[in-house]
């Protein structure tokens, strides 16, 4: 980190080429000579900190196998349950129920549509499926959720496999029932490439499926493609670019005869080819892609459930380890979104077993292995400057080059960066609710603004009300969301100190926070971008 204790003399010719002189900003800012001493003090450090060094953004560690992190639990547990990513969030549909009273009917088979929100690190129900299904596929197209084959209970058995198609759009939050497959089939994989949607595998009525069939959603129509070479079930796929891969599985439901044969299909030539094995044999698995990068998770075998992530890279067609699964589970749910992976769900033992885990993996392609450096636009640091020369005009600053003062500073920098460029979901909900609670329909407006410029006063005053009114401290994640940025409550507080005392202050005297800090903007750097 740059040194929060330094000599202001000495960095003069850092913000000097930059902006001009200091007897420029002097001439212009024509304040009382304390403010003049605050913004000097604010700029030289600001453009110190910002500019004329990088800006340091912390990361978490990247051991370069990936990390995981807890996420907020599914509402219900389940298992063999189907996933897939939609408008930024995830869809977890069907599986089994946990056996109970509410579930007898049904014989535990799932209808049950949950939706998870990243942004927030929260859930919500949503229609549930117009059958219990098990063993699904799914995959995403045109603003559309599509749910494929799968097996449903008939009489006593749990294990009739079927054609459907059914088709959810969270607009209306509504099912629609489309054109089934020629092939009723369950444990299968399905995947989009160029908006068609294969469904590949599976288990029929006799046994395991080499059938790959393909959807069209705008026709609602199906066509045949080249079978797929090994015939399996409990499989997973992925695309890369127009290639298809069909990773693991199993022969005939029996999870005692596992598979590693991955097979990659060229929708052009419509052809399958053999590609390096996955390293482990396994099956109940699932699979995401990140950056052209397969990652596979999780599995059964009789010895137990596998806690193994691979990755495998299909530019050089090659399979690495990566760091495991924090909670071993098969027949879970994967999807992707903004490069993080989050899986869900699953049995934690062999056969029925049931977990409402939710599991977020960072991949190493996604860490820096250092911390991550970049400068603040002009606009970045004029907010902060301004808002610190509003605090000197109400008296409110810490004496010059205290250590007070400069952490001030840092909670303005530092707080910024952490709205601005953390992935953590308690950093983002608390921004997201306190931007909602106080400004209403401007929240969006004002997020948006945040994430390309920072800080402004309205958007201040709204984190320090709202963590006012919340006990948002004794909320899971926010603190370990905010050690990256090497700062946390007691900085907060300082700085939301500063701004209530600075608010009052002005009141006072008939003056509004807003209103000086929009004057002072205008003198800053970035002012007229």
């Amino acid at each position: 980190m740059f040194p929060w204790t330094f000599q202001v003399r000495h960095l003069d010719p850092y913000f000097h080429p930059l902006f001009g002189s200091f007897n420029h900003q002097r001439h212009i800012l024509n304040r009382p000579q304390r403010t003049l001493t605050v913004v000097r003090l604010a700029f030289v450090t600001c453009v110190a900190l910002l500019l004329s060094g990088p800006f340091i953004l912390a990361q978490e560690p990247a051991p370069g196998a990936g990390t995981w992190q807890a996420m907020a639990s599914a509402p219900t547990k389940r298992t063999e349950v189907v996933g897939a990513a939609l408008g930024g969030k995830v869809y977890v549909v069907g599986g089994f129920n946990e056996p109970g009273l509410s579930s007898i009917m049904n014989l535990a088979v799932s209808d049950a549509v949950e939706e998870y929100d990243p942004s927030t690190d929260r859930w919500a129900t949503k229609a549930p499926l117009p059958i219990g299904l098990h063993h699904a596929g799914a995959a995403s197209f045109g603003g559309r959720l599509y749910i494929i084959g799968g097996f449903t209970k008939s009489l006593f058995s749990v294990w009739q496999p079927v054609a459907s198609v059914y088709m959810y759009d969270p607009k209306a939050d509504s099912w629609m029932e489309r054109a089934p497959m020629p092939t009723k089939r369950g444990a299968l994989a399905v995947v989009e490439v160029g908006g068609k949607l294969f469904a590949i595998g599976g288990y029929d009525v006799t046994g395991n499926s080499s059938a790959v069939e393909v959807y069209d959603p705008a026709a609602n129509s199906w066509s045949t493609k080249a079978p797929l070479p090994t015939a399996r079930d409990h499989l997973a796929a992925a695309t890369v670019g127009t290639r298809i891969y069909a990773i693991g599985g199993r022969l005939n439901r029996d999870y005692a005869r596992n598979l590693s044969i991955t097979e990659a299909y060229d929708p052009v030539a419509d052809r399958w080819m053999r590609i390096a094995d996955l390293p482990t044999p396994r099956s109940g698995i699932t699979a995401a892609v990140v950056r052209d990068v397969i990652y596979v998770f999780g599995g059964e075998a009789p010895e137990g459930t596998f806690r193994t992530t691979e990755a495998y890279m299909s530019a050089v067609d090659r399979w690495r380890t990566m760091v495991p699964m924090p909670t071993g589970r098969h027949g879970l749910a994967s999807a992707t979104v903004n490069d993080r992976v989050y899986v869900i769900s699953g049995g934690p033992s062999p056969g029925g077993s049931f977990s409402n885990v939710n599991e977020m993996f960072v991949p190493p392609s996604m860490q820096t292995g250092a911390k991550e450096q970049t400068r603040a636009s002009p606009k970045q640091v004029g907010t902060i400057m301004a808002l610190l020369a509003a605090f000197g005009e109400a008296g409110a600053l810490p004496a010059e080059s205290s250590p007070e003062a400069n952490r001030l500073i840092k909670a303005l920098i530092q707080f910024q960066a952490a709205f601005m460029k953390s992935t953590h979901p308690a950093v983002r909900r608390l921004l997201t609710d306190a931007l909602t609670e106080h400004l209403g329909d401007r929240a969006q407006a004002a997020a948006d603004s945040f994430q390309a410029d920072g800080w402004t006063s309205q958007t201040l005053e709204a984190v320090v009300n709202y963590v006012a009114q919340h006990s948002v401290w004794d909320q899971p994640g926010l603190e370990e969301g905010l050690l990256p940025y090497h700062i946390g409550r007691s900085d907060f507080e300082l700085l939301a100190q500063t701004f209530v005392t600075a608010r009052a202050t002005l009141l006072v005297r008939g003056q509004d926070f807003h209103t000086v800090y929009a004057s002072r903007r205008r003198d800053m750097p970035g002012a007229g971008l």
